[in-house]
């Protein structure tokens, strides 16, 4: 984000015509709350690009009906045409978004998951309250809500970053290994224009 900023400011990049979705948020987490991702997004990008604001859609996990904002959310993607480049990240169990393990699905079943709530693996729960919530585990919210599976999939281009000393494991997986439901990630296999970046 930092480098877009910085390409925005020198007039190299421009935001004005961009439309964002993003993937997913926490379900009972102030937007106001340093760690949503609602806030995390504004201050450390869209606060400081030319970006429409009426063009940055983001979930909202305080909605009164969490079932009509995922609804809306499909929507709104569908309005836009679709998803031109889903940018993210790879979770060590190989989850997307919060598109987490499913070991009881079929790939077939586990590809056509739309956006929905969902509860966060106490995997998940743990590696993000180390990373985001400052090790307070008691603060991890439990729910999500989540782009799917099927939207990514329907993604134009994917591009998914791996910086971290123990994705190596995860990228093999995803590069190499069985796609299965059991590993999200390795559904990206199945796309015909997706990629992992990965530093040295």
């Amino acid at each position: 984000y930092k480098a877009l900023v910085e390409l925005n400011k020198q007039g190299k990049v421009s935001f004005q015509n961009v439309v964002t979705f993003n993937m997913d948020e926490y379900v009972g987490l102030p937007e106001e709350h340093p760690e949503s991702y609602h806030s995390f997004m504004w201050n450390n990008f869209f606060n400081h690009i030319d970006i429409k604001p009426e063009n940055v859609h983001i979930l909202n996990g305080n909605a009164p009906d969490l079932l009509a904002e995922c609804a809306a959310y499909e929507a709104a993607i569908e309005a836009a045409g679709g998803i031109d480049l889903f940018m993210g990240g790879i979770g060590p169990d190989g989850h997307l978004a919060f598109n987490e393990a499913q070991s009881k699905l079929s790939v077939e079943e586990f590809a056509a998951l739309t956006t929905r709530v969902l509860e966060i693996s106490p995997e998940t729960r743990t590696s993000n309250a180390i990373g985001d919530l400052g090790g307070a585990i008691e603060d991890m919210p439990v729910y999500a809500v989540t782009i799917g599976i099927n939207e990514i999939l329907n993604a134009k281009r994917i591009r998914l970053g791996v910086f971290r000393p123990w994705h190596r494991a995860v990228v093999r997986r995803a590069a190499c290994g069985a796609v299965s439901a059991d590993f999200p990630v390795s559904l990206t296999q199945l796309h015909t224009d997706a990629a992992i970046l990965v530093n040295d």
